[in-house]
């Protein structure tokens, strides 16, 4: 499957690139056409190239040291390996500090109450930074409109309006925080090896054709299917039917959200708190039939874990699946690489999350990157030309064509492009595509006192499913803890 990406490269760039033939003389790094610079040796991108005006000076923060602290994922992995050809063309060296999820959470609170600016790139996650520090975030406003400068290539558009909300605002759009960068979504991933061999034998005792890529599996379906593989194929071929995301940790709170929003119900009803964002939040909604029937199936799914007491993270539940141990999962579509790569890779299958009485909910996890406020303005106008790079078309298109790359650009144009020439042979191209329409995508609430809201939901989740807590109780708990706090 990943060999096929590299087969049909030519011609999705072929869509994508108009070339065209450059003067005698010019730069290998940069090229004048016009009153405009297009840097990086590339062909014309018909979704736009790198560039700036004529008078505009790449080499002028040449020697500078940019540090960009982001989380270790798909995008900052294959940034790192394509960081050469940005110091090359602008003598810019950026450090890029690629950390796991709890330890680029302390750092950057650490960097933020300092104000040390140890870090002059920020990778700006909605939940757990932008609702938080944003006022420790420069206004990207100031260059975007500065017509001395280069711009966002295709400008803010480009991007779709709902992530561009989420990602790059925060509680209204007087100042542009961060610029679109991941685009990372839960899917349901199977082991469609597994469903081809026993489908028949399922349909039989279940009463229903077990097809987790259907678009019509709902959670039910995925209970009964998680047991059935557990008492019926044997542990030497998988050994378990399923495992979720029950750690006391942030992923608890991700993979419950999914189940919440497929049965109807919502954290608060302002929706603005789901795009924007607000500064503070609202009365919660946990004392809600749609809230007490998510609690209950939350129990049923996470029941089926083979390990009760600590639970599993995102990574915990990624790694028994590549290790071909477990036939269903939900987790970040960036994690196909790793699965595309390892010993499961061409046996799994892909599709949006099961369905509740309302719908497939996928919850979204993109993130940007911004410049720290603090830096001095040097960094700052280096920062703002890595960003305008590490956010081009260019860049996004590489993120998803590498071999341990695999991830959606951020950019609406580019995700139709992939979605039609890759949804045929790549089955999880359309699952990640859909997943992130709006009739798909989960947007989780963003206020100034997120990290107390998220602390009491995972606190609350956990405690539910090691002490089976009845969900009358936690919804109750729930509540008060936040009336407490908000």
């Amino acid at each position: 499957m990943q060999n096929h990406k590299f087969k049909v490269l030519k011609r999705v760039l072929a869509i994508i690139l108009i070339l065209i033939v450059l003067p005698v003389g010019c730069s290998k790094t940069i090229q004048k056409t016009g009153n405009k610079i297009i840097l990086f040796d590339e062909p014309v991108y018909e979704l736009g190239n790198v560039e700036s005006p004529i008078t505009f000076d790449w080499k002028q923060c040449n020697g500078t040291i940019l540090n960009f602290i982001c989380e270790d994922n798909i995008n900052a992995n294959i940034l790192s390996k394509e960081c050469e050809k940005f110091t090359k063309v602008t003598g810019i060296k950026v450090n890029i500090k690629r950390m796991d999820f709890n330890t680029l959470e302390e750092k950057i609170n650490m960097e933020f109450i300092s104000k040390t600016a140890q870090y002059d790139l920020i990778y700006v996650d909605p939940y757990k930074t932008l609702n938080r520090f944003s006022d420790g975030l420069e206004d990207l406003n100031i260059y975007e409109n500065d017509d001395t400068l280069p711009h966002i290539v295709g400008g803010l558009d480009s991007f779709s309006k709902q992530e561009l909300e989420v990602c790059s605002y925060f509680g209204n759009k007087d100042k542009l925080y961060s610029i679109p960068f991941d685009s990372t979504t839960m899917i349901l991933f199977y082991r469609k090896d597994i469903f081809d061999k026993y489908k028949e034998q399922m349909k039989k005792d279940l009463g229903y054709e077990a097809n987790p890529g259907s678009g019509y599996f709902t959670w039910d379906q995925f209970i009964g299917v998680s047991k059935w593989i557990n008492e019926h194929v044997k542990k030497s071929e998988i050994k378990y039917g399923s495992t979720t995301m029950s750690a006391k940790h942030n992923s608890i709170y991700t993979a419950f959200s999914t189940v919440l929003s497929a049965y109807g119900g919502n954290y608060f009803t302002n929706d603005k708190i789901v795009s924007l964002g607000t500064s503070t939040g609202s009365e919660i909604q946990s004392k809600t039939t749609e809230f007490y029937t998510a609690l209950n199936k939350f129990k049923e799914i996470v029941a089926l874990n083979p390990i009760k007491e600590q639970g599993y993270t995102w990574d915990e539940v990624a790694n028994s699946f590549t290790e071909g141990e477990v036939a269903m999962m939900i987790n970040w579509d960036e994690n196909i690489s790793a699965v595309e790569n390892s010993k499961v890779a061409g046996k799994v299958g892909y599709s949006i999350l099961p369905i509740g009485s309302k719908r497939s909910s996928n919850i979204y996890g993109g993130s940007g990157i911004g410049i720290n406020s603090y830096a001095n303005s040097k960094k700052k106008l280096a920062a703002w030309m890595f960003i305008v790079w590490a956010t081009s078309p260019e860049v996004q298109m590489k993120s998803f064509m590498k071999k341990d790359g695999g991830t959606l650009p951020t950019r609406t144009a580019l995700r139709e492009i992939i979605e039609k020439e890759y949804s045929k042979d790549m089955p999880q191209v359309s699952a990640m595509y859909l997943s992130q329409k709006k009739e798909y995508a989960y947007y989780r609430p963003k206020m100034k006192n997120g990290y107390d809201f998220e602390n009491i939901m995972i606190t609350n989740l956990f405690d539910m499913i090691r002490d089976d807590l009845s969900v009358k109780r936690v919804s109750m708990n729930i509540k008060s803890q936040w009336n407490e706090r908000r």
